[in-house]
């Protein structure tokens, strides 16, 4: 991993292999070894890039400045930086979110788009959700805030079954976690985002995961951003919970695969 100044901020990006691009963004933990599975099985055919959102992780953490569409110009920075034109994006949860502003904002950037138990816009599940962990964080601190988002993200599963790999994701998220009012200002930017009025102009080729079982982000906002894609394709993972790419990683990177390797050279 290594530190790289992008212009206005510098991030923690990772980066593995060759050939085309494939940029994986992490949700609002914010941490790019959230996508440990996909780096390594990609990077066989891929230059795979991950990289820690603004706030998170090892990346610079300004008090203010969160947005989703802030990260989005964060992800077209650094590709500028690393002089790459074109790349495959998948986006987990709240890099879905940052997804979808690239694939309205800069659609001449990306090849292909992979959504990942993401949302179109906070409804009141989600939002209670989102303000549950904000009180956490802001009345008992970044630990406390820390290991509830573990309890979401992760799910019962994943600590029955993973529960090596959930400690090790949190250990991390401990160590670099930002002051309250940056995690503040996290969360807030996930009940702000909104682009439903322009989906309809997102025409990348676009792969879209839900689970059925995730209790953050339901899988109805997954159909409901497949409604909104034109000629997007729909998989809805029976198991899984939220971090759904973690959990089944060898079935989520089979799905994304067969996707990426039918429109290669279309896209």
């Amino acid at each position: 991993m290594a530190r790289i100044n992008v212009g206005q901020i510098t991030l923690n990006v990772e980066e593995r292999g060759s050939g085309p691009v494939f940029i994986f963004i992490p949700g609002l933990v914010g941490l790019l070894n959230a996508w440990e599975f996909q780096m390594a099985e990609f990077c066989k055919r891929y230059r795979c890039i991950s990289f820690d959102h603004r706030g998170a992780g090892d990346s610079d953490k300004p008090i203010d400045s969160y947005s989703t569409q802030a990260i989005a110009h964060d992800a077209i920075a650094l590709m500028d930086t690393l002089k790459i034109d074109k790349a495959h994006v998948a986006g987990t949860s709240t890099g879905g979110c940052v997804l979808q502003n690239l694939a309205i904002d800069y659609p001449d950037r990306l090849r292909c788009c992979i959504f990942s138990n993401t949302w179109v816009k906070a409804d009141e599940y989600l939002t209670r959700v989102q303000m549950t962990r904000k009180r956490i964080a802001l009345s008992y601190g970044p630990e406390e805030y820390v290991k509830l988002s573990s309890l979401f993200t992760n799910g019962a599963m994943q600590f029955r079954y993973n529960l090596d790999k959930v400690m090790e994701l949190e250990r991390r998220a401990l160590k670099t976690v930002a002051p309250v009012e940056v995690l503040a200002g996290r969360l807030d930017m996930t009940l702000s985002h909104d682009r439903s009025a322009e989906l309809h102009k997102i025409k990348n080729p676009s792969l879209i995961i839900g689970t059925v079982d995730d209790a953050t982000v339901p899988s109805y906002q997954s159909e409901d951003l497949h409604k909104a894609v034109a000629g997007s394709r729909l998989v809805m993972v029976a198991e899984g919970g939220h971090y759904s790419y973690r959990r089944h990683w060898q079935e989520w990177n089979k799905i994304a695969d067969a996707f990426l390797r039918e429109h290669e050279g279309k896209a």
